[in-house]
């Protein structure tokens, strides 16, 4: 059995990777950076803040150019600011798409 403080059903993964989104009713194209992902989450920087429960439709792509990039449908679990004028947007995971969500 392993032991680890972590309680999450999955495990996160530290990445970092450019992340394009947008809220679900708009076409506004935003940036970000993906800090970690699981499963069943996303938590990445913005320099907008989002209140929860707003869906946005994002694409994360990988820093390797042979990877396909993610398309997924998400929605804010909550948001905070940083020291580095950033907010870090907690996401759930809704959907993954079978074609570009932006």
């Amino acid at each position: 059995m392993i032991d680890y403080a972590e309680k999450r059903d999955f495990l996160r993964m530290a990445i970092d990777c450019n992340l394009s989104f947008k809220t679900a009713d708009s076409s506004r194209e935003l940036q970000g950076n993906v800090i970690n992902l699981s499963k069943r989450g996303i938590l990445f920087t913005s320099r907008e803040n989002f209140e929860a429960g707003t869906l946005l439709k994002i694409m994360l792509t990988p820093s390797h150019t042979d990877t396909t990039p993610i398309h997924a449908t998400v929605k804010v679990s909550r948001v905070s600011s940083n020291d580095a004028f950033l907010y870090e947007v907690a996401c759930k995971i809704r959907s993954i798409a079978p074609q570009p969500a932006l």
